[in-house]
């Protein structure tokens, strides 16, 4: 997982040109002023989803892991919890739904938690299991920008 901010200095290290690409569309685009929905950066391999939604108690949010994309979670308004815990391969699985690429967990032990505020990221791989979603104190509203960007690109 890396937790990282638009508003940090820019540093001298770089993403991969995948990640770089779905992070130059978010900075390229006022996602506050732009309708919810899905859009194509690269077809399928690249893509940005801009949801509307309320968070929720931690305990009514399903952990989660995708083992073809990664996630790049970037809130645009209002302040989004998310969990992570390193995935093992030991962890209880709830549901694996056929041909979507999702696994939700149970029961997991070490989850730590980030208040993620306007202008803030997370990047979630396949060996992070996270839990987006969850309130930060009371459930509130939060716009996000969910960019999927295709594992096997990097």
């Amino acid at each position: 997982m890396i937790f990282a901010s638009a508003h940090a200095k820019t540093s001298p290290y770089k993403y991969p040109a995948a990640i770089q690409t779905a992070l130059d569309w978010i900075a390229d685009h006022d996602a506050a002023q732009m309708e919810a929905g899905t859009y194509e950066l690269q077809g399928k391999d690249i893509y940005v989803m801009i949801q509307d939604f309320t968070t929720q108690p931690a305990g009514d949010r399903c952990p989660e892991r995708h083992d073809d994309y990664l996630d790049i979670q970037y809130i645009v308004s209002g302040v989004e919890r998310m969990g992570y815990v390193p995935y093992t391969g030991a962890e209880t699985v709830q549901e694996d739904p056929e041909g979507k690429d999702v696994t939700f967990y149970q029961d997991l032990t070490g989850e730590a938690f980030v208040d993620v505020t306007p202008g803030s990221y997370c990047i979630f791989f396949s060996n992070d299991i996270h839990r987006p979603g969850c309130a930060a104190g009371e459930p509130a509203p939060v716009r996000k920008v969910v960019a999927k960007v295709k594992q096997s690109l990097l």
